[in-house]
């Protein structure tokens, strides 16, 4: 059997020489989005990290965190989001927002947004989990008005699920 390490391959040793190059705040936060926008949600635009992704991602939360640190006083780094907006008001505009959606499809939307564009350390933690927690509560009242009362094909054309069939 094979002596291989799960951590070591060369798509991880390749992400880890682009993050070791970031060396400012904006610039952390830019690569972590568009990483995200790229590569995490249901969303993503491709599936090429599938097995790496999650790694990833944290080796990028983690250079963006002391880059956050480093750059940010304490003021900054407890109420702002990562490029300099106050972290409620951003929090309080995504709540308002999910509060008048009526579509679940449009909600799912707004939290899978949300979570991609401020999931720490782009917005601090406190403010974060509260937010998240809302959207998430009122995204679960408007699945459960008969979600799962549908039949599984009728649910499946719905939402456009293609059938992959592994042969």
């Amino acid at each position: 059997m094979a002596n291989y390490k799960i951590h070591d391959n060369p798509v991880r040793d390749e992400w880890l020489a682009k993050i070791g190059e970031l060396r400012t705040l904006k610039k952390g936060a830019e690569f972590l989005t568009d990483f995200r926008a790229r590569h995490t949600t249901p969303l993503r635009e491709n599936y090429d990290l599938e097995l790496d992704w999650g790694w990833i991602e944290c080796k990028i939360e983690e250079k963006v965190a002391l880059l956050k640190h480093a750059e940010l006083n304490d003021d900054q780094f407890l109420n702002n989001c990562v490029g300099g907006a106050n972290a409620q008001d951003v929090a309080d505009v995504a709540v308002a927002k999910m509060d008048a959606c009526t579509d679940k499809y449009e909600a799912e939307n707004l939290h899978i947004n949300f979570r991609r564009d401020y999931k720490p350390p782009i917005m601090p933690t406190n403010v974060f989990m509260d937010a998240d927690r809302l959207l998430g509560t009122k995204l679960m009242e408007l699945r459960n008005i008969d979600y799962y009362a549908m039949p599984l094909e009728e649910l499946r054309k719905e939402r456009g699920v293609k059938i992959i069939t592994i042969q």
